[in-house]
């Protein structure tokens, strides 16, 4: 597996967890480079089967890539959970995920701050599908502006009688 980004955008995520200065040497950022990985990336296979990431090591550059061996894939994988804080401090921050494992749809997914920064996907047929019981309910979102705004016009009702 590889996660590739920007050198500035590794540079300020651990800045803003571990406070600037941090780090006194290319060896450390990459340290907590690989910490910071290991706390907020996860991927569950099947519902149940957590991936473990071996052998992980950071590349700097322009293009900075943390490179991981995937340990315990299965054979089949009919449902994947992936969710990718690496840069969920950094304003309006995205990520692109395509799944390059052969029979699996090439279809590009972003996440962001919408979707917590998390895919929930089902493979059926041969496609992408996000699992019913999973999905956004977006109304919902907009529940406590609503309630807001029932209370605010009862209370400027009442005020005016």
């Amino acid at each position: 597996m590889q996660l590739n980004s920007s050198l500035t955008a590794f540079q300020q995520e651990v800045n803003y967890v571990n406070e600037k200065g941090a780090y006194a040497s290319p060896e450390e950022f990459q340290d907590l480079v690989l910490q910071l990985f290991e706390s907020r990336f996860a991927i569950v296979l099947n519902d149940n089967i957590a991936l473990e990431f071996k052998n992980s090591q950071v590349f700097l550059g322009h293009e900075t890539k943390i490179v991981s061996e995937l340990v315990g894939l299965p054979e089949e994988i009919n449902h994947i959970y992936l969710k990718n804080e690496l840069f969920k401090d950094l304003y309006n921050s995205q990520s692109v995920v395509v799944f390059l494992l052969d029979g699996f749809p090439k279809e590009k997914f972003t996440l962001q701050r919408d979707n917590q920064h998390e895919l929930n996907l089902t493979l059926k047929e041969g496609k992408w599908e996000a699992p019913i019981g999973k999905r956004d309910n977006t109304p919902l979102k907009y529940l406590p502006f609503l309630i807001t705004l029932i209370i605010g016009g009862f209370l400027l009702f009442v005020s005016r009688k």
